[in-house]
């Protein structure tokens, strides 16, 4: 008995030590609304284009709303100020000497400058803590994002973002 609450005391002493800091979200689904339905704000778009002539600015202007609602939809308000530790890949913004000081941030890597980017509520902008950036040489490989994420709407020339992560610290996974 006296092995077994010993046994019991060393795993709870080890696991309260643990170095590795706790994190409130670890999935990228978490970013976004659980009641957020794309395909409800499609359907809705599309039936009223079905009523104006296609080519017109009236068309062009309801494609537009559509996009708009697209973008600003779908954001979870709940993880605002939440501690992350994402996984995905990037697209630089600004470079400081070898390392990317600042990029987006997305969870797959097909989202990148060559393809339609991901939508704004799986896209964050992200600012790296001075020094911790990505090495150049890394910025092709899976990247492990830690920070407090923020719900803030941010436009680049690369695409848009719901989020942001200042002050983040970011490791390469290089492949194996």
């Amino acid at each position: 008995m006296i092995k077994k609450l010993s046994l019991l005391l060393l795993v709870l002493l080890f696991s309260a030590c643990s170095s590795e800091p706790s994190f409130d979200i670890k999935d990228w689904s978490k970013l976004i609304d659980p009641s957020f339905d794309q395909q409800k704000i499609v359907s809705f778009y599309k039936e009223k284009v079905l009523h104006v002539k296609e080519g017109t600015p009236a068309e062009i202007a309801i494609y537009a709303q559509m996009q708009e609602a697209l973008k600003q939809g779908g954001n979870n308000k709940a993880i605002d100020g939440k501690r992350v530790k994402l996984s995905g890949y990037i697209v630089p913004i600004d470079i400081d000497g070898e390392s990317v000081s600042t990029f987006l941030f997305f969870p797959n890597q097909a989202a990148c400058i060559h393809v339609p980017a991901s939508p704004a509520n799986q896209t964050i902008f992200v600012t790296a803590k001075k020094g911790e950036g990505v090495m150049m040489e890394d910025a092709y490989e899976n990247i492990v994002v830690y920070g407090t994420i923020k719900l803030r709407h941010t436009e680049v020339a690369n695409g848009t973002a719901s989020f942001v992560i200042d002050d983040a610290t970011c490791k390469a996974v290089p492949r194996l």
